[in-house]
């Protein structure tokens, strides 16, 4: 169980359950929120397949998340495309894993952990790698609006800038999302209504 003090609040996270405890009470991850709209975007995809690509997914993450914070360099060739990237649109990674809290009217509503937390001349942004065959646009954008207000609620920090990362192979984007706070909030609300 990994833990964390965030503006007044213990955020607890288990790994093996995938379950976010604020002050002891479970609360849903940003990806349960997604999926009132969503849905399960892998339902139809056989099971073996969705595993190795969700190993695949994990190895990458992990790699890149050494080479920010170590310089560890990676075989993989999207470790070589993360670094072009950066390089190309002269970035600096000054977080990875970064746990946020979404609070509605004081009361904490959900949790999550962002991928990245970027420099990029001068400003803070937020960033979310994939490594999907196709990058879903619309899912990214409510995704990263939500851990915008998250982040943003829990430090105070001011957001401006959100970015998708696809990396697949030889691919290799860096995506502007525009930043719309209506539609994450918009989506909170809607998950709300159907918990009821």
């Amino acid at each position: 169980m990994e833990s964390w003090e965030i503006n007044g609040y213990t955020l607890e996270y288990d790994d093996e359950s995938h379950t976010y405890i604020v002050d002891g009470v479970i609360v849903p991850s940003v990806t349960q929120i997604l999926g009132i709209k969503f849905g399960n975007k892998y339902a139809g995809v056989n099971r073996s397949t969705l595993e190795r690509a969700a190993n695949r997914g994990t190895a990458i993450h992990e790699a890149i998340e050494s080479f920010c914070k170590y310089g560890k360099d990676s075989e993989l060739k999207e470790v070589h495309n993360f670094r072009f990237l950066a390089a190309y649109y002269e970035f600096r990674v000054f977080e990875n894993e970064t746990p946020i809290i979404i609070a509605k009217d004081g009361t904490p509503i959900a949790a999550g952990r962002l991928d990245l937390i970027l420099d990029i001349n001068g400003d803070t942004a937020i960033a979310d790698i994939k490594t999907t065959a196709t990058l879903d646009k619309e899912y990214l954008a409510y995704q990263l609006n939500l851990y915008r207000i998250g982040y943003m609620q829990s430090y105070g920090i001011e957001i401006t800038q959100l970015y998708g990362v696809h990396l697949r192979e030889d691919k290799r984007k860096f995506v502007n999302i525009p930043v719309n706070e209506g539609i994450a909030w918009d989506i909170i609300d809607e998950y709300e209504r159907g918990k009821q």
